[in-house]
């Protein structure tokens, strides 16, 4: 069952936070592993600064197999990713972004959704090879922008179940 559900969760995506005023949110898994050695996080980052990592292990969707570790941007590093993220979110918005034909099976993946301008656009684990750059830009700038040290605090606070 376990299985389904990670299969489910890596098509969809990460789900934006729930009741929240995220803006962009990232997610990055392991693939389809043994529960020891899976583990899944999720990065939001919120229109106040404020940011946060909840990280999980052996496919776990509560304390203490997951732990969240929160963060918060300057308003110079703030401004500079809301910037970058501007003309990458227009591109996407411009036309829709279409998932890979053929997905891989297993391995881990990496997905999102930024909420910008009125828009609430996907970024697939797999899009088409024709949309994989637009996709991949705003993904990278979600990356630069998280920092290490809440994904390792989230991860050490994380317990295996």
């Amino acid at each position: 069952m376990k299985a389904i559900a990670l299969v489910c969760a890596l098509v969809a995506g990460p789900a934006m936070a729930q009741g929240t005023d995220a803006f962009a949110v990232w997610s990055q898994n392991s693939g389809s592993l043994p529960p020891e050695f899976a583990w899944d996080y999720t990065v939001s980052f919120y229109a106040d600064r404020r940011g946060e990592v909840e990280y999980c292990k052996a496919y776990a969707d509560e304390a203490p197999g997951c732990a969240t570790a929160r963060f918060r941007l300057s308003k110079s590093a703030f401004a500079a990713m809301r910037a970058e993220l501007e003309p990458l979110e227009a591109a996407l918005a411009a036309s829709a972004v279409d998932e890979a034909v053929d997905i891989p099976i297993g391995g881990g993946s990496s997905s999102g959704r930024i909420r910008m301008n009125g828009r609430d656009l996907r970024l697939p684990a797999f899009p088409s090879e024709a949309d994989a750059e637009r996709v991949d830009a705003v993904m990278q700038v979600l990356r630069t922008n998280t920092p290490g040290r809440a994904v390792r605090a989230a991860k050490t606070k994380a317990k295996q179940p």
